[in-house]
């Protein structure tokens, strides 16, 4: 009898192997053999061995801990036991599953349910006689069976009472007075008595004056065991008169708790009940790994594909805080695959359960508060700089709760501005303009060397040896004055508003091309130490998207005591409000600074409208168009002259490129195009200024904002757009389509129509405010104007009135769950993504964020979309060049696979004639599957990533996926002609042979086409180089991208140092890419699409002497994709955002922090330029006409940043002094003159709070 077991999630089982053995002992015939599936799906070796050992296997038996589906070769596994008839029991959490697979067990289901009650009961006496049942049923020998024992599934544990697991008993053991941490593991860790860690954590918390009250379970009910689940055991035993008996529980469970507490049946629909609100107490997630000590210790990303999966993504799911490992697994006494806790990482799992359970404690008027805003580039117009966040006014939101609530709050000023002054007037992270005594008299604090040392000297070792040869022996020299660190922040009565300490990289921006791992200075740790010890904060809130404390070097995942996130906030409470439309970084908060990550709404949206001479335009193509069909031809003639000075005027040859001094005929040729053009940009959503957290968009905003939700479909509900369009018995598809078209019916080109519908749209919003969103009455009032035959319509209002309106005034939780952090409590969790990409569903905000099973990646729809994408720019490309390109670089982000379900990695597979193969079960991707060369109808194309180190360290499956799909297409038999990878593949081989390697070695480093981040480090610092100006030429800044680029990622690379390979590869490019996920942010709105695309364009000219086709792909609409050149882009945010009056106008209520976003369009469009030349000179003067050289814009500018006034003068003069702009003598005399008053100005600042 050969039995085959495969566990799924629980590593190896203890006792298979102990009871054959057992039985053969008792003369039976009976051999087992086992594998997990998380080696079977790394290892193709291993589930080669694994398929021969079924040849001669009688029953195989696999044991999911959850479900099947993220088994990946599970369905291989199944087809060959399959053929091999092999009787097959599948065991699983979810029982509609079980019922799947119940045809592959051929007994009856009285046997079928003993094996199954084998399996859950476990242990060695029901293991035993699972085998001797097999023997029996299946070998036809005569055996008695034993009767089934049945264990405990769920109690309490003790080491001191390690056979006792009631209740009443634990209870005794409990202090009153101390805080009681709850610690939740899998009943099978206490069957097995594989308890070291908890052990050791047990008696941690004691040391520390705290109750352990660990218990164990199995999360679903169980009617074969007799399991009640977590959720009856929380209600009967941690809830007391509707309180917790816990302070904080520390969660040692992989998935999520939630998902498994009621699996189903397949009948229920409504959502899964979340008892953690009812329990309401901090969520501590840690994971005793599969893996050994030494295995995580050497490895940079921290976790494997599958620890990542259960351990980290799936508990987000249910509002964990996503803390630090506890156990390894090893070999100890002799015995194997037993967790073994890690020495400092238990201690400071219970020092993170003291300090919330402290915080729970204190009382309200005691607590201390650190609210950190960021400063990055150091510079004061950057102070409180955050992702489409008003920092300033949100603080102030902030403040007034606080104090409602009882915290101790001295003053709250009455505006952002008020705030931001008193910050300046104090001392920031700028000190160009003042003196060492100025900054010790307006430091909050000062921290002496000999209490840094105190602090410092308890910091790992090699931490002090590397920021010591990173930034010389302490003080240094970064915020130290008069050989003291100074506090820059002002406290507020029991109120900390600080600014986040400098990473040091502007600092020392002249070494970032050479150098990638250095570490922060010596203020840095004071300055947290400082906020921990001296000021003694309870909490800290680290103040919008996004600072830099996660972001420093370490471990990807379950960092170590030597990571420095690890290092600087060691076990402190830490709330973090996030931008929703970002969770790849946001997810970075949380999983290397133990955040709550709270998301918030983005800023209100609206359409970009036409204005100025684009709004005459418009009328003008449209009464041209309308001549010219009719024949007017000298009513033609005259209006398509005027058309031609306003596009002469306004430059938008540029736009369409045509000659700079098109004539009348190669306007009227291109008419069509041009109204296209503009039509085009007039849609557009764009931002109306900033979110204020925890507020709903106010007034007009608000209605903007019910029109940005419900532009798109809505899952099964319509696009308002599309509804109102039905109306007028039109598609809406059909006009955007085609914007000059002309609709006899209703008169109008397609695109005036457009604007009608846009115009109804918001004339139906606004009447649904007029009636309170009373969706009777808007019922009613449809069915009167239209007739009652537009159920779509209806519909969608319905919607709106019922959801979507709710929904958008939940964004006060955003305030109500911070207040709920910071009362210790349970922050419930919420998806996170675009909103107005047809995803309503993502409200409310103020969650605590969660990003996506990185299994299910690409979706199908991501497929779509992707393959939609490529599909245009090879289009274009063909276009620009009458070829097919040979070699594409993509820039690739853990943010845009997460909001987008892995648009990019669909965009990648499809460019190499690859399909993801889906299993039927959730959807999980179990592979890949060569398109055939007839049926892709075009060559394979070869790809090459450039990843962020938070794909590396988020999606090392995906990492793995796209490694094999280069190793799958570079080895067909293909000619080069069909497979420009294969040829390639090729010729690079015979440059490394020649360079000496090995045959193996060539292989191996010629299939390279993944590059990222330094190991364990983050960014491209190109950013930071181009905003310092420290860099000579384009080549310095393709130095600095190689230098933080250039290591190779795949199943055989962990981040090596490749530069030449990398510099060989850049070189060949003929296209880069950068998609765009939606409008909510735009490539001028952030600075990392040009740092990214941007420098892999500067690599491009650099190193290959040529310029690449340069594209941006938007899937804002996933219908309606768009594909235009780099320049093209720019051209068209220009259009629609940059100098649309609407933009600034809406930014000008929100003072000081408004104009930060533009001077940070300026930055980045200039970034842009030096590192892609993708900027026209019109582009530079219009910035400098609109926001400079305009009386009002200007005033507006210097009275509420005239800080930023110098800036966006030095940047623009900056663009002229490197021969990145020509103008006219006159525009350079007023921008110097512009920047010489301001920064007299801003010498006089200094003086005067001398």
């Amino acid at each position: 009898m050969k039995i085959l077991y495969i566990s799924a999630g629980t590593g190896e089982n203890p006792w298979i192997m102990d009871a054959a053995s057992t039985c053969r002992d008792n003369g039976r015939n009976a051999f087992a053999f086992q594998a997990t599936s998380e080696l079977l799906d790394s290892e193709e070796k291993e589930f080669t061995r694994i398929l021969n050992e079924l040849q001669d296997t009688h029953l195989l038996l696999i044991d999911n801990h959850g479900s099947a589906t993220y088994f990946k070769k599970f369905d291989r596994l199944i087809a060959k036991a399959n053929d091999l008839h092999i009787p097959t029991f599948v065991c699983s959490s979810v029982p509609d599953e079980m019922k799947d697979f119940r045809n592959l067990f051929p007994f009856s289901t009285e046997e079928y349910e003993f094996v199954h009650s084998c399996l859950e009961l476990s242990g060695l006496e029901n293991t035993t006689a699972l085998i001797l049942w097999a023997c029996k049923t299946i070998g036809e020998e005569d055996i008695d069976i034993p009767p089934l024992r049945y264990p405990p599934t769920e109690g309490f544990y003790h080491p001191s009472l390690p056979d006792i697991y009631d209740f009443v008993s634990h209870e005794k053991r409990l202090v009153k007075e101390k805080p009681t941490i709850g610690i939740l593991l899998h009943q099978f860790y206490y069957i097995r008595k594989n308890l070291l860690p908890i052990d050791a954590l047990i008696l941690s918390l004691e040391a520390k004056g705290m109750n352990a009250l660990p218990f164990f379970l199995v999360t679903s009910p169980n009617e074969v065991t007799g399991a009640i689940g977590i959720r009856k055991f929380i209600e009967t035993y941690l809830i007391r008169d509707g309180k917790p008996i816990i302070d904080v529980l520390i969660i040692n469970m992989s998935f999520s708790q939630i998902s498994l507490s009621d699996p189903g049946d397949g009948t229920k629909n409504d959502p899964i009940y979340n008892f953690f609100i009812d329990l309401n107490v901090p969520l501590l997630q840690t994971i005793t790994m599969y893996r050994s000590y030494e295995a995580w210790a050497q490895d940079d990303q921290g976790l494997s594909v599958m620890e990542i999966s259960s351990g980290v993504i799936w508990p987000e799911f249910d509002g964990q805080i996503i803390a630090i490992p506890l156990g390894s697994t090893g070999e100890y006494e002799g015995r194997k695959n037993v967790g073994i806790p890690i020495p400092g990482r238990v201690e400071r799992i219970a020092e993170m359960a003291l300090r919330w359970s402290i915080l729970k404690r204190t009382p309200i008027n005691e607590r201390k508060i650190a609210i950190l805003l960021y400063q990055y580039t150091g510079e004061t117009e950057a102070l409180g700089d955050a992702g489409g966040l008003d920092t300033p006014q949100s603080v102030i939101k902030i403040l007034q709760k606080l104090k409602d609530t009882g915290y101790g709050v001295d003053h709250i000023p009455e505006t952002g501005n008020e705030l931001i002054e008193g910050m300046i007037a104090g001392l920031t992270n700028d000190t160009r303009w003042i003196s060492e005594k100025q900054m010790r008299e307006r430091t909050a604090d000062l921290v002496s060397p000999l209490q840094y040392q105190e602090w410092f000297s308890k910091i790992p070792t090699k931490n002090q040896e590397k920021i010591s040869d990173d930034w010389g022996p302490a003080p240094g020299e970064v915020l130290v004055a008069g050989g003291d660190f100074c506090i820059p922040g002002q406290v507020n009565g029991n109120i900390f508003i600080g600014i986040q300490p400098p990473r040091g990289l502007f600092e020392k921006v002249e070494s970032l091309i050479h150098s990638n791992d250095m570490v922060m200075p010596h203020q840095y740790l004071a300055y947290y130490r400082w906020i921990k010890h001296v000021f003694g904060a309870h909490v800290v809130i680290h103040m919008g998207t996004h600072g830099t404390l996660e972001w420093l070097p370490g471990k990807g995942n379950a960092l170590s005591e030597e990571c420095c996130p690890d290092v600087i906030l060691e076990d402190m409470p830490h709330i973090y409000p996030y931008i929703m439309n970002d969770p790849g970084e946001g997810i970075q908060a949380k999983r290397r600074s133990w955040s709550v990550l709270l998301d918030h709404l983005v800023p209100a949206m609206m359409r970009a409208e036409g204005y100025g001479d684009l709004l005459q335009l418009d009328t003008i193509l449209q009464d041209y168009l309308r001549a010219k069909r009719g024949g007017e031809e000298q009513k033609a003639k005259d209006l398509i002259t005027e058309v031609r000075s306003i596009v002469l005027a306004r430059n938008l040859t540029y736009d369409l490129g045509l000659p700079v001094d098109a004539e009348i005929e190669v306007i009227a040729e291109n008419a069509e195009r041009l109204y296209d053009y503009i039509c085009e940009v007039r849609d557009v959503i764009i931002k109306d200024g900033l979110h204020i957290f925890g507020q709903p968009p106010a007034d007009e905003r608000f209605l903007e904002m019910i029109y940005a939700l419900t532009r798109l479909e809505n899952g099964k509900v319509p696009s308002l757009r599309e509804s109102v369009a039905k109306t007028c018995d039109l598609s809406l598809q059909d006009l955007l389509e085609n914007p000059s078209g002309f609709n006899i019916d209703h008169q109008l080109t397609n695109g005036a129509l457009v604007d009608l519908i846009d115009s109804r749209c918001q004339q139906l919003i606004e009447k649904m405010a007029e009636v309170k969103f009373d969706r009777d009455l808007i019922i009613f009032a449809i069915q009167e104007e239209y007739g009652e035959h537009y159920k779509d319509l209806e519909t969608c209002c319905m919607f709106i009135c019922d959801e979507v309106v709710s929904r958008l005034n939940q964004t006060t939780d955003e305030l109500t769950n911070m207040i709920r952090g910071l009362d210790a409590g349970y922050v419930p969790p919420g998806p996170c993504g675009d909103p107005t990409r047809g995803n309503v569903h993502l409200l409310p905000t103020g969650r605590n964020c969660y990003s996506i099973d990185p299994a299910t990646i690409p979706t199908p729809a991501a497929w779509k979309t992707g393959k939609d994408m490529a599909d245009q720019m090879i289009e274009r490309y063909i276009t620009e060049k009458g070829e097919y390109p040979q070699k594409v670089g993509i820039v690739v982000w853990a943010t845009d696979t997460m909001r987008t379900g892995g648009d990019d990695i669909a965009y990648i597979l499809w460019l190499m004639g690859l399909r993801p193969i889906w299993s039927s079960r959730g959807g999980t991707v179990t592979g890949l599957e060569v398109i055939p060369a007839k049926e892709l109808a075009r060559p394979r194309i070869d790809v090459t990533l450039r990843i962020s180190g938070l794909f590396r360290d988020s999606y090392p499956n995906l990492v793995q996926l796209i490694d094999e799909g280069v190793e799958i297409i570079a080895t067909l038999d293909e000619s080069d002609e069909v497979n420009f990878l294969s040829a390639h593949l090729k010729q690079d081989m015979l440059a490394r042979l020649k360079e000496g390697l090995s045959e193996q070695e060539a292989r191996d480093m010629a299939l390279v086409r993944i590059f990222g981040d330094p190991p364990g480090n983050h960014g491209c610092a190109v950013g930071e180089v181009v905003h310092a100006s420290s860099w000579k030429d384009r080549k310095d800044l393709a130095d600095v991208y190689t230098t933080w680029g250039a290591h190779a990622y795949g199943r055989k690379f962990r981040g090596e140092k490749v530069p030449e390979l990398f510099k060989e590869q850049f070189a060949q490019l003929d296209v880069t890419v950068k998609n765009r996920v939606s409008r909510e942010f735009d490539i001028l709105d952030v600075d990392d699409d040009y740092i990214f695309l941007g420098g892999m364009n500067a690599c491009v000219k650099a190193y290959g002497n040529k310029d690449p086709v340069s594209v941006i792909g938007e899937a804002s609409d996933p219908k309606n994709v768009k594909t235009r050149l780099l320049d093209e882009e720019i051209r068209f945010i220009f259009r629609s955002r940059v100098l649309n009056p609407r933009w600034i106008d809406g930014l000008k209520p929100h003072g000081f922090r408004g104009v930060q976003e533009v001077m940070n369009t300026i930055e980045y469009t200039f970034g842009w330029d030096v590192t892609s030349d993708a900027v026209d000179d019109w582009e530079y003067q219009a910035a400098a006409e609109h926001f400079l050289f305009d009386e009002e814009n200007r005033k507006w500018i210097e009275e509420n940043n005239p800080y930023a006034m110098h800036n966006i003068a030095g940047r623009l003069l900056e663009a002229y002094e490197r021969g990145f702009w020509e103008t006219d003598d006159e525009t350079i005399k007023k921008l110097q003159d512009i920047f010489l008053e301001s920064e007299e100005y801003l010498e006089q600042m200094g003086d005067l709070h001398e």
